[in-house]
């Protein structure tokens, strides 16, 4: 079993989780873990120095549940906010929203209207592993390259499944099903998922300049509610993704690794790992 074994075709068809309220809580969950790690929405080299104007046009791309516009409204109230998905599943009621943000569906895939060519001073996606395919995200970053003004900044947030690693307070306690659900994470040979790992070098093959990459590790205290996180991510893979017609059909067999990956954690072993955030700026010429 590996990650791409159990999502690539439901990737090809845009997405590999699930859209419900426990998708939804479980999504504004990860939001609000993100931003305590990070300590910011957007990057601090994009919002200094006066690289915005008073009123920037900003977009969030993938944007679920709108919960980083949320922030952002509240950070820049003078920002005209509007977020994409390709999806409104998950959209907010109109009516519980700020005034500044509009939500739409896009699929950031395929060839962008020409309207939002060249609209917004700055650009945001956030956790795309089960969006981007195995051939890269190229034809993304292209399309939010031109989705950007002359000079305008794209923020990317994203897991790193290189980083993953099974830490433990006691070399004598059971980890076999952390280690093997890494294993499925990061693919055969480790290498389906690596694409993260290296945006710097694919902001820069799109044109970016003055790229950034910084990891986050995730500390002790956080291990516990991004572990949780992911194994609910994880289930929904399972029950989305995963063939479940009968018990040992590979939805249910990987759901029994979940619940041993979870009597471990109780134990204090856990999969550790560091997200990281790619910055570039579109040249303004």
């Amino acid at each position: 079993m590996s990650f791409e074994d159990k999502s690539q075709r439901y990737l090809e068809n845009g997405y590999a989780l699930g859209r419900g309220y426990a998708s939804s809580l479980r999504l504004n969950f990860q939001h609000h873990l993100l931003r305590e790690l990070l300590g910011y929405s957007i990057h601090p080299d994009i919002v200094s120095n006066g690289n915005l104007p008073p009123n920037p046009h900003i977009a969030d791309v993938g944007t679920g549940t709108g919960q980083w516009l949320i922030d952002v409204s509240h950070e820049i109230p003078s920002a005209q906010l509007d977020g994409f998905d390709i999806s409104k599943d998950q959209f907010p009621s109109r009516a519980w929203l700020p005034s500044q943000i509009s939500l739409d569906e896009l699929d950031i895939t395929k060839t962008i209207p020409s309207s939002l060519e060249g609209k917004y001073d700055v650009v945001h996606v956030q956790l795309f592993l089960c969006v981007v395919q195995k051939d890269g995200p190229m034809v993304i970053l292209k399309n939010l390259s031109k989705m950007l003004k002359p000079g305008g900044f794209l923020q990317w947030v994203e897991y790193d499944p290189t980083s993953f690693k099974v830490v433990s307070p006691d070399p004598l306690l059971k980890q076999n099903a952390n280690d093997q659900h890494v294993q499925i994470i990061r693919g055969p040979h480790g290498v389906a998922t690596t694409w993260s790992s290296k945006l710097l070098s694919h902001f820069e093959s799109v044109g970016f300049e003055q790229v950034t990459y910084n990891a986050y590790p995730v500390p002790t205290e956080l291990y516990a509610p991004f572990m949780q996180c992911h194994l609910c991510a994880a289930e929904e893979v399972s029950f989305t993704a995963m063939k479940n017609d009968g018990p040992d059909a590979q939805g249910p067999v990987f759901r029994k690794l979940l619940a041993e990956v979870y009597k471990e954690c109780q134990t204090g072993v856990t999969m550790a790992e560091s997200p990281v955030v790619t910055v570039g700026r579109k040249s303004a010429v």
